[in-house]
């Protein structure tokens, strides 16, 4: 079973947070969310490293390992980074590549919910669905070519996401990809720059060199789109689109019942790494919509 690799630290600025020290030595703060990412890890006995630049004492979930971060990329380097402006998922993607490529591990985002155990090839991809229709529908070609399937099982014109598993052939490439990002961490963004989007390019490029790898569709490893604004998913909609029969964008949206039969994990876009994103309160998790996607996850993992 290969490792699943997590990063999580807050925001010092979101937080209130006044001193690099302050932020260092403070509790991480969880979201609802979270405990439900947890007890879906849980659920399958998945092994996995949660690495934090802060401090985690209150926790008991069964086979995640809290792993200090500052092993990989020191908290002064974090910490001004962030204060310049740099997203904490650009810091994210860096120790978690790092790390996966040092034990040919999984790189998950903490907003996915699993829902099965991950597949044991010794590399593969994900994708997430791209728009079919309307002005913002990639135009695939030379210029921004799909996802390379080399066993021609699908066309890959989908977009490159987390989750992937690092294997034996993209180890290398992928821990120097890692220090790119790490060294880039240490330079103030310019501005415009999408840095989230070029790292995606760049595991995009990767993958369509392995000629060994898995390349899930969407439905297996990012089901859902993310075509909503911030604090919004369609995971949460009731009544749900997700019913099978509802076409946005070109794309058929899958059923809540087709998710839970094929996807491994769900990606929940309402929360996330990203600088901009919203956590879901206390009073909206206790208050999930029972026909819902994510009340019907709730369901099928156990959650109480």
């Amino acid at each position: 079973m290969a490792k699943i690799i997590l990063y999580w630290s807050n925001l010092p600025k979101r937080c209130g947070y006044k001193s690099i020290e302050e932020w260092k030595n403070a509790e991480v703060k969880f979201s609802p969310l979270h405990d439900l990412v947890f007890r879906s890890h849980e659920r399958l006995g998945n092994k996995v490293e949660l690495w934090t630049h802060q401090k985690i004492t209150d926790f008991s979930y069964q086979g995640i390992e809290i792993k200090d971060a500052s092993e990989l990329i020191s908290h002064e380097i974090v910490y001004q980074t962030l204060e310049w402006g740099h997203s904490i998922a650009f810091v994210a993607d860096a120790i978690r590549i790092k790390r996966a490529s040092q034990v040919l591990g999984i790189v998950l985002d903490m907003d996915c919910v699993c829902l099965k155990s991950f597949p044991e090839h010794d590399s593969w991809f994900s994708t997430m669905p791209a728009k079919r229709t309307g002005s913002m529908a990639p135009k695939w070609g030379p210029k921004k070519p799909p996802m390379k399937v080399h066993d021609g099982s699908w066309s890959g014109k989908e977009l490159t996401i987390f989750p992937i598993k690092i294997g034996k052939t993209t180890q290398k490439i992928m821990s120097e990809f890692a220090d790119k990002i790490i060294l880039k961490l240490q330079m103030k963004p310019r501005g415009g720059t999408d840095e989230w989007n070029s790292i995606l390019w760049t595991v995009k490029a990767i993958a369509n060199t392995d000629v060994t790898a898995k390349i899930y569709q969407p439905i297996y490893m990012s089901p859902l789109p993310a075509w909503l604004g911030s604090g919004k998913c369609y995971s949460l909609e009731d009544p749900t689109r997700l019913d099978g029969e509802t076409e946005l964008f070109g794309y058929p949206l899958p059923s809540i019942d087709e998710i839970l039969e094929k996807s491994y994990t769900v990606a929940h876009f309402f929360e996330s790494a990203f600088q901009e994103a919203d956590h879901i309160g206390i009073d909206q998790w206790n208050d999930v919509p029972k026909n819902s996607l994510l009340a019907a996850e709730m369901d099928y993992i156990g959650y109480k």
